[in-house]
C-alpha cells in the first residue's frame, strides 16, 4: 500500500513533487487504536494536467525506482536539463509505504556516477533505522550504518554492492532475511501503459491465467468482456498447433540471435504462440457467433487487458499505476473501474488505483460524487519547463458538492493547456495564399 511518493530533480520536476495518499486524519506514524491503514488512506488518486505537464513523468519515476529495486542499473539519475546546474545534482526519491502491516520509509539519492545515499526506516511508536547506505564516487564499497534490529547477511551484501547498485536490490537478490521481504513489497507495485506492446503483454498474461487456472479466470474474463460489450456471452482460450514451417523459421531465428546450435524453442514462448482468445457474441438470430480477438473493438480489448490485471491487484492488495486510464475507454468504463477500487465491500484488501487521465467527467457530481478532493491531483508546467504537482484538497473552494469538473474546465485550479494556435493559423493562411 502506498502512503506517499516524492521525487526531485527528475526530468520536468526540478523541485520536489509529492503524491500523498494519506487522509488528513492520519496525524501519527500508525493509525490510532480502532482504525486501520485502509481507513487512513485513499483507494484512488487521479492525476490531471495538460499534455506534457508531467503526469506520465511522475508514473515513470515510480516505475524506474521499482525497476532499480529489481536490479536494473542506470535508471535513477534523470535530472532536469533545462538549467545549467541540475545535470550535476542528484535525483532524489522517497517512498512511504505499507508492507505486511508495517510502515516503511525508503529514500534514494542518485548521482551521475551512481548511488550516493540510500535509507530504509521502519515505523512503530517512532521511526527505527534499518540501514543508511552512503558511498562516494571512488569508494569500492558502500558504508552501511545498520540498525540494531537488522538481521541477515548485511556484510556479505555490502561487499558485492557497487556504486551502480541499490543496496536494497542486492539484498533482494541475495535473499537478505530482513530486507528481501521489504524489497518484494516495493517490487509488487504494478503498472499499466496503453501502448500496443504493453497491451499485447497483458493479454498474454490473461491467457496464461486462463490456461493455468481456467475455472477461476474463465468466469472472470467472461464478466470483464460482457461489461464492455453486452453482446459478448463468453470468452474462451484456444490453443492451436503451429505449422511446421513456422516452427522451423523460429528455430533458425533463435539460433541466429543466440549464436547457438540448439534448436529448442523455450516452453513458455511456445505456449504463448499457441494461445489465442476467442469471443462468442449473440447474433441477431439468437445464436452464438465465434469471433477472433482481431474482430473486437479496441475499447473491448483495452478494457479486457486493463481490468484483468486490476482485479488481480485487488485480490492481492497491490497498488496499480495506470498511465492514461481513459485511453480507448468510454468514460463510463473508466468510472466503473474507479468505483470497483473505491467500494469497500469489493476491495477488501486495501488495493489502490493511481492513474493519469484527461477524463474530466470523473470530476462531475452527477449523479453522485465519484472522487473526493483528496483523490484529485493536478500537474502544471510553467513557461520555463518546470512542473509542479498539487492536490485539489489545497483549494478551500472544493467543499463537498462543488462542481469540480466545471471549475477545472474554466481554469479555476490551473493544470489546463494554454493554447496559442496563432502560428498554425498563420501557416495555414500562408498556404492558402500560396495556392
Amino acid at each position: 500500500m502506498l502512503l506517499a511518493f516524492s521525487v526531485a530533480n527528475y526530468r520536468c520536476f526540478a523541485e520536489e513533487a509529492t503524491l500523498d495518499l494519506t487522509r488528513g486524519a492520519l496525524r501519527t506514524l500508525t493509525p490510532r487504536a480502532g482504525s486501520s491503514w485502509e481507513e487512513s488512506t485513499w483507494r484512488t488518486a487521479a492525476i490531471y494536467g495538460a499534455n506534457a505537464s508531467g503526469k506520465s513523468t511522475l508514473i515513470s519515476a515510480i516505475s524506474h525506482l521499482r525497476h532499480a529495486i529489481k536490479g536494473e542499473r542506470g535508471l535513477l539519475h534523470q535530472p532536469h536539463l533545462l538549467d545549467g546546474e541540475s545535470a550535476a545534482l542528484p535525483t532524489r526519491y522517497h517512498v512511504d509505504f505499507i508492507h505486511e502491516g508495517i510502515r516503511y520509509a525508503y529514500s534514494v539519492e542518485a548521482q551521475p556516477w551512481g548511488i550516493a545515499r540510500e535509507e530504509l526506516w521502519e515505523a512503530g511508536f517512532r521511526w527505527r533505522k534499518l540501514f543508511i547506505r552512503t558511498q562516494g564516487e571512488q569508494d569500492k564499497e558502500p558504508t552501511i550504518d545498520a540498525g540494531s534490529s537488522l538481521t541477515g547477511p548485511t556484510a556479505e551484501v555490502r561487499r558485492i554492492t557497487t556504486t551502480e547498485d541499490l543496496f536494497l536490490a542486492v539484498a533482494l537478490r541475495y535473499g537478505h532475511a530482513s530486507l528481501a521481504p521489504v524489497a518484494r513489497g516495493l517490487r509488487a507495485f504494478r503498472f499499466i501503459r496503453h501502448d500496443d506492446e504493453e497491451r499485447a503483454a497483458r493479454l498474454q498474461w490473461m491467457m496464461a491465467q486462463l490456461a493455468n487456472t481456467p475455472a477461476q479466470w474463465t468466469e472472470i474474463s467472461d464478466a470483464i468482456a460482457h461489461t464492455a460489450d453486452l453482446g459478448i456471452t463468453r470468452v474462451e482460450l484456444e490453443e492451436r498447433d503451429l505449422p511446421p514451417e513456422f516452427l522451423d523459421s523460429l528455430r533458425r531465428f533463435l539460433r541466429s540471435v543466440h549464436e547457438q546450435e540448439e534448436d529448442a524453442i523455450p516452453d513458455d514462448l511456445l505456449a504463448a504462440l499457441k494461445r489465442s482468445l476467442v469471443f462468442y457474441h449473440r447474433g441477431t438470430d439468437g445464436q452464438e457467433r465465434r469471433l477472433p480477438l482481431g474482430a473486437q473493438s479496441q475499447g473491448t480489448v483495452t478494457w479486457l487487458a486493463t481490468v484483468g490485471p486490476a482485479l488481480d491487484a485487488m485480490r492481492q492488495g497491490q497498488t496499480l499505476f495506470v498511465d492514461e486510464l481513459d485511453a480507448s475507454l468510454h468514460p463510463t468504463l473508466s468510472a466503473t473501474l474507479v468505483e470497483l477500487f473505491k467500494d469497500p465491500d469489493l476491495n477488501r484488501t486495501g488495493a489502490q488505483l493511481v492513474f493519469t487521465t484527461h477524463d474530466t467527467s470523473l470530476l462531475d457530481n452527477s449523479p453522485t460524487q465519484l472522487l473526493d478532493s483528496g483523490e484529485v491531483w493536478m500537474c502544471e508546467k510553467s513557461s520555463d519547463g518546470r512542473s509542479e504537482l498539487f492536490s485539489l484538497a489545497d483549494f478551500t473552494s472544493t467543499r463537498k458538492g462543488t462542481n469540480k469538473q466545471r471549475r477545472y474546465l474554466v481554469g479555476a485550479f490551473g493544470a489546463i493547456p494554454t493554447v496559442d494556435a496563432s502560428k498554425i493559423r498563420q501557416l495555414l493562411a500562408t498556404d492558402h495564399e500560396a495556392a
